[in-house]
């Protein structure tokens, strides 16, 4: 680099130039998360705002790593990453997951001679985790900086958590800090269309079994 009042050729890491002792100010370049925004000191491997990993600056890796080598452990660090969004995320993650499971369990191997009993307990466990987990959820989610304590959110997603997660969940992923390609919103769209289709094909068959039923009584 050259010294910007006499021009003289100096090093990277001089304070004054040797030629003319005029102070060398640097100005540091600040890394900034693409995810949320946050400043990333540069000591850090996370983001302080949302969490998430932030690669380090050329200079900063190039000591570490020459010619040929290759990143060790990629495939590794992005299993490492996805485990860490799933565990920073687990309220979200059991909530697409486990009320649609257990419903569907519960709708397709206990009381099936009775539908109707069968149909209000399937409603009853899919709405009661639902509700725990999204509350357990937005609890969590109070607690972020990113967060603001529940400022970035309205309270019609509040309730949409509470009670329809097919339509919350898609909304949650855009909130700041989130990962913008989670899969839990799809996953249970899916599971949820699994449970509605499975509880429309039990109710045809016990119908077309009743008019069976009745036809033989009937003859």
């Amino acid at each position: 680099m050259k010294c910007p009042r006499c021009g003289a050729d100096i090093s990277d890491n001089t304070q004054n130039c040797p030629c003319c002792h005029t102070p060398i100010v640097k100005i540091k370049p600040l890394r900034v998360c693409t995810n949320c925004g946050s400043e990333v000191p540069d000591d850090a491997d996370k983001c302080p705002g949302c969490g998430r990993t932030v690669r380090r600056r050329t200079h900063q890796t190039s000591g570490k790593s020459t010619g040929s080598d290759t990143v060790p452990g990629k495939s590794a660090a992005g299993n490492s990453t996805l485990i860490n969004d799933i565990k920073k995320e687990k309220f979200a993650w059991l909530q697409a997951t486990v009320p649609a499971i257990l419903a569907i369990a519960y709708h397709l191997l206990v009381l099936r001679n009775n539908l109707i009993f069968n149909l209000m307990n399937t409603f009853i466990i899919y709405e009661a985790l639902v509700f725990i987990f999204g509350y357990l959820d937005i609890k969590n989610l109070n607690t972020r900086p990113e967060m603001m304590e529940g400022l970035v959110f309205s309270e019609k997603f509040i309730y949409m958590s509470y009670f329809l997660p097919i339509l919350s969940l898609w909304e949650r992923k855009h909130l700041p800090g989130m990962n913008r390609r989670a899969l839990y919103p799809l996953i249970h769209a899916v599971l949820f269309t699994i449970l509605i289709v499975t509880v429309m094909i039990t109710m045809d068959s016990d119908a077309i079994n009743n008019v069976h039923s009745n036809g033989i009584y009937m003859g």
